[in-house]
């Protein structure tokens, strides 16, 4: 039912006469006329009783105008909600993205936009590449935060920074003190990798099959903790971004080297979005908060 016909309605019934009702709104009596004959035919009834003294309103039309306070009112209601996502006064943002992230900066991005915007809240899960797009599409989430997304339709991709593979290993790994390794090298230490579902775990694959290269893998998990502390004992190693173990690296819990064969590929960190859908206001500076805090990773 359209907005402009009830307001008109109203003012109608209010004055009992087109006439004062189009002065009252600044608009053509023939424009009101053509509003209240749109509302009669959608109803299937009159709502008016033309006659000489004026408007009078039929049954039907008091039935409508009895329950046009609390039309009013509810649509005044929902102009201050939307008013207020507009101004970041509420809201919510589903988020989907991987363990790295959450593990490296999500945490500082949700506080600095929590001190800005206390009245907006998340929704954040960890998930693979594979389970955050599919999320985007069933509109479980409004924002994904991935590695490596492959192309699809539907899916906006920004990209966010890039960042170089490296080997990790224990303080204690004969390759330990080596600041670049060739993959060949790695070739006699059990592995620990990601499930295929992560986009990690796809970049490192088709690296590896250029390469001709069959890691030692001996662990597989959905888990980026578990893969860095295997990789942190004994001679087990793995390949991951830089920015995934700068904790370790700072603490001395690991170390780590460059992988010549990754040089000329580096791993790309994405926000991806659905492509017809609006994003709500908080989202969007979630986005360029993001953004802004990711500029200190960029290789």
């Amino acid at each position: 039912m359209d907005f402009t016909a009830l307001r008109y309605f109203s003012a109608t019934a209010q004055s009992r006469s087109i006439r004062a009702a189009s002065d009252r709104l600044h608009v053509s009596p023939s424009a009101i006329s053509r509003q209240i004959a749109k509302l009669e035919h959608e109803l299937r009834a009159p709502i008016f009783d033309r006659h000489a003294q004026g408007m009078k309103l039929t049954p039907a039309g008091e039935i409508l105008l009895s329950k046009m306070d609390s039309v009013m009112r509810e649509f005044s209601r929902v102009k201050s909600h939307i008013a207020a996502l507009q101004d970041l006064q509420a809201g919510n943002v589903d988020i989907y993205c991987f363990q790295t992230a959450i593990e490296s900066f999500v945490a500082p991005v949700l506080n600095r936009f929590h001190t800005q915007y206390p009245d907006v809240t998340f929704n954040v899960r960890m998930s693979s590449t594979d389970e955050a797009i599919e999320a985007l599409i069933t509109g479980t989430a409004e924002i994904s935060l991935v590695i490596n997304p492959p192309a699809h339709d539907n899916i906006t991709r920004l990209e966010v920074f890039r960042d170089r593979m490296v080997a990790v290993f224990s303080p204690q790994h004969r390759l330990a003190g080596r600041k670049i390794v060739l993959l060949r090298e790695l070739e006699d230490f059990p592995f620990a990798l990601t499930e295929p579902s992560f986009g990690l775990r796809q970049q490192l694959d088709r690296v590896f099959a250029r390469h001709g290269f069959e890691p030692n893998t001996f662990c597989v998990t959905n888990s980026l903790a578990l893969v860095k502390e295997v990789a942190s004992i004994g001679n087990n190693c793995t390949v991951l971004p830089r920015f995934a173990v700068e904790r370790e690296l700072a603490a001395g819990s690991i170390k780590s080297a460059a992988v010549r064969e990754f040089g000329a590929e580096p791993l790309g960190f994405f926000i991806c979005t659905l492509s017809d859908r609006s994003l709500s206001p908080a989202a969007k500076v979630f986005m360029d908060i993001v953004v802004d805090y990711c500029r200190r990773y960029r290789v």
